[in-house]
């Protein structure tokens, strides 16, 4: 019975904490990652690298040879032993290169 009322009172505690960090709004949250209402782009999603590999068709090697070169967006930490990538720069990357081949073509037939 004692750990139910704990965890009651844990709970509502918790959700005291989060509606007075949500009414503070993003500048009390500096040491945390700020929460979806406070990142201005619309939807940021992560993409792990299967994924970054499906969309821009490139191996693993390839891609972190052109990251070593400065030509292919840098991955963000998850945690220890796990990284993703920003769709919106993979997505990024993608139209560039589209663009780069449009006019590369376009010079060519000039």
């Amino acid at each position: 019975m004692a750990n139910t009322d704990f965890q009651t009172r844990d709970s509502s505690h918790n959700s005291g904490l989060a509606l007075r960090q949500q009414e503070a709004g993003c500048a009390g949250l500096a040491a945390v990652a700020p929460p979806a209402s406070c990142i201005s782009s619309p939807a940021l999603r992560i993409l792990r690298l299967p994924d970054v590999i499906a969309r821009v068709g490139l191996k693993r090697a390839s891609i972190y040879l052109h990251i070593g070169k400065g030509t292919f967006p840098k991955p963000i930490s998850l945690g220890p032993r796990a990284v993703g990538w920003l769709e919106h720069e993979i997505d990024a990357w993608l139209a560039a290169r589209v663009l780069m081949r449009r006019g590369q073509g376009r010079q060519e037939g000039v």
